[in-house]
C-alpha cells in the first residue's frame, strides 16, 4: 500500500525545504517561547520569506506550504503579518498555496486584532483575573507530562469545581474586558475539565462573547465539541481527542462532516485538525493510562 502511496505523491522542488518547515513548525509550536531554539526557528523562518518568499505546494508539498503559512501569520508585527496575508490572498487565487491556508490567516489575523485591541485597555475586575490565573497554575500542575497522575488529576479537577462554580455563578462567562485575554481563555480551559452541566452552562454566553469580541473562537469549538460528546454526539470542529477501552491510545472522538472538518477549523483560525491531534498526542503521552 505505502509503495503505491509513494508512487502517486506529486513531487517537489526543494526536498531539504520540504523537510525543515515541518522541523520549523515542531520547534515553534511546541516548545515554550522563551526557549532559544524557538527564536532562532522564527528568526529562520523569517529570513526563509524574505528570500523566498511563500514555499508554493510545488516548493515543498501541500503541509509543508501550508505550516510555512500558518507560523508567518501566526506571530510577528501585525504590518507584517497583514503583508503576508495579502501574498496568501494571491497565491491562493493561483492555488499555489492551500485554500485552508488562507482561510486561516485571515481569522487569526482578524481575531488577533481583536485580542490587540483588547488587551491596551485594563481589566476591569483584575483581582478576578489574579484569581482565575492562581485556579489555572492549579489545573495544568495536575497535567504536567513529568510524573503524570491521572488520579492527581482527577483530584486536581474535583478541588477546583466549586471556585469555579463560584465564579461563574457570580459573573458569567468572564470577558477580554473584565479579566483580560489570558484570564478569560484560561477559565474556559478549566470548564473543559468540569462535570458536563459547567459546559451546558457557559456555552450560550460564550458563544454571545465570541460574537462580540470578547472571547475566542478556538475556545467556543472546544467547549461546543466537548458538549456534543457529553451527549454522545459527533463533535463538529475536531477540538476533543479521547480515550476508550477499544484504544486505550488517545485518539480523535468521531466528527460530523469530517471531510470538511479543516474548512471548519480555518474560519476559527485553527490549525489543521491532523496537525492539532499529532501535537495533543504527543504533549499528552500517558493520558489514557490508568
Amino acid at each position: 500500500m505505502s509503495a503505491v502511496v509513494l508512487a502517486f505523491q506529486q513531487p517537489v522542488r526543494d526536498g531539504a525545504l520540504s523537510n525543515r518547515i515541518p522541523q520549523l513548525f515542531h520547534t515553534i509550536i511546541a516548545l515554550d517561547d522563551d526557549d532559544p531554539q524557538v527564536k532562532a526557528a522564527e528568526s529562520e523562518l523569517r529570513q526563509l520569506y524574505t528570500t523566498r518568499g511563500l514555499l508554493t505546494i510545488d516548493d515543498v508539498g501541500d503541509e509543508a506550504s501550508y505550516q510555512f503559512v500558518l507560523l508567518l501569520c501566526s506571530s510577528g508585527p501585525m504590518n507584517a503579518r497583514s503583508r503576508v496575508l495579502q501574498a496568501a490572498k494571491a497565491a491562493g487565487a493561483k492555488r499555489t498555496i492551500p485554500g485552508d491556508a488562507v482561510a486561516f490567516c485571515t481569522a487569526r489575523i482578524r481575531l488577533d486584532e481583536l485580542k490587540a485591541k483588547a488587551s491596551r485597555l485594563p481589566p476591569s475586575a483584575p483581582a478576578l483575573a489574579e484569581n482565575i490565573g492562581n485556579l489555572f497554575a492549579k489545573d495544568q500542575a495536575a497535567r504536567q507530562p513529568q510524573g503524570f497522575d491521572r488520579d492527581r488529576m482527577i483530584a486536581a479537577d474535583k478541588a477546583l469545581e466549586a471556585p469555579l462554580a463560584e465564579i461563574l455563578n457570580r459573573y458569567g462567562v468572564p470577558t477580554y474586558a473584565m479579566v483580560g485575554i489570558d484570564a478569560a481563555s484560561q477559565f474556559v480551559t478549566m470548564i473543559q475539565h468540569q462535570p458536563p452541566e459547567f459546559r451546558r452552562r457557559v456555552l450560550p454566553t460564550l458563544k454571545a462573547n465570541v460574537d462580540a469580541g470578547q472571547a475566542d473562537a478556538g475556545s467556543y469549538a472546544m467547549v461546543y465539541d466537548r458538549s456534543q460528546r457529553d451527549e454522545g454526539r459527533n463533535q463538529l470542529y475536531g477540538s476533543h481527542l479521547e480515550c476508550s477501552d477499544a484504544r486505550p491510545d488517545l485518539r480523535e472522538a468521531p466528527i460530523d462532516d469530517e471531510a470538511r472538518v479543516n474548512e471548519r477549523r480555518a474560519r476559527l483560525g485553527l490549525m489543521r485538525m491532523e496537525l492539532y491531534a499529532r501535537l495533543v498526542v504527543e504533549m499528552s503521552p500517558q493520558m489514557c493510562r490508568k
